[in-house]
């Protein structure tokens, strides 16, 4: 894992999130983002494996973006695509 940021985060601070960081927290939205380099996904993997609280971190924002995604899945109109295509040609000839 990275160390630019530093932890300064107390020991009450960690109780809330099982004992880890929210650096920790963090970097498993990094993880599911595609966002670490492979010694950091192998890190944030061994982790999450061994931590019962990240797991579960891990999960839930799993379900998160899978209902997101659900509910962003809807298709705008074939009428609304064909007047776009329709005005970025006009303006293709006019431009």
């Amino acid at each position: 894992m990275t160390h630019e940021t530093q932890d300064v985060r107390t020991e009450s601070d960690r109780a809330e999130n099982g004992g880890c960081t929210e650096a920790r927290i963090e970097s498993i939205y990094q993880y599911l983002d595609g966002a670490l380099d492979s010694a950091d996904l192998a890190e944030v993997r061994a982790h999450i494996d061994g931590c019962p609280e990240c797991q579960s971190e891990h999960d839930l924002e799993l379900i998160i973006r899978d209902v997101v995604k659900r509910s962003c899945d809807e298709k705008a109109p074939r009428s609304l695509k064909d007047k776009i295509l329709h005005r970025i040609s006009e303006l293709k000839t006019t431009g």
